[in-house]
């Protein structure tokens, strides 16, 4: 897959780009994973205009990448599937007049580097979490979470004891 594309001619032509990428074509997506799972980074992008002579970028970024378990630190495949869907500007006040439903996708000039932005789809679309479904790990983690029980030594007296009198007070009062 060609990394620097003229977007605009591109555009004009409706040009789809597909392809594979490894991970090694993804610097910053290859310093978050704790291995290479060797699934190749599956990329299917459409350019066009809208009606304002926007160029519109549309498409797919799918992959598996290993990553480390918060639980356990062991690797653990995550299957992405992310949608791209911008509209492709050269400056920040372009970006700034981009209406709320797109994503502004900012470029350097006329170029557009489309392995930066492939890394950036999948950076941004990352887990906040990530936790494997290893029978062992899950154990360990839901032990850990178990909140000891209360000896009848550790109660503390309710402070809103004595309201309670005060109101049994009241009502035999009436």
């Amino acid at each position: 897959m060609t990394r620097q594309i003229d977007y605009r001619r591109r555009a004009l032509d409706k040009a789809n780009l597909g392809g594979h990428l490894t991970l090694s074509a993804l610097p910053r997506t290859k310093e978050v994973v704790v291995a290479d799972s060797g699934v190749p980074v599956q990329v299917s992008l459409q350019l066009d205009e809208d009606v304002q002579r926007r160029v519109v970028l549309t498409g797919r970024v799918q992959t598996t990448l290993m990553l480390a378990c918060q639980r356990c630190l062991q690797p653990t495949e995550e299957t992405m599937d992310v949608g791209v869907a911008g509209i492709v500007v050269a400056s920040d006040e372009a970006a700034a007049a981009v209406p709320r439903e797109w994503e502004p996708i900012l470029t350097d000039g006329d170029m557009l580097d489309v392995h930066a932005l492939i890394d950036d789809e999948l950076l941004l679309a990352l887990p906040m979490t990530v936790q494997c479904d290893r029978p062992e790990c899950r154990a360990a983690y839901d032990t850990e979470q178990q909140a000891p029980e209360e000896t009848p030594a550790e109660k503390k007296p309710n402070p809103f004891a004595a309201l309670k009198s005060l109101k049994s007070d009241d009502d035999a009062s009436r």
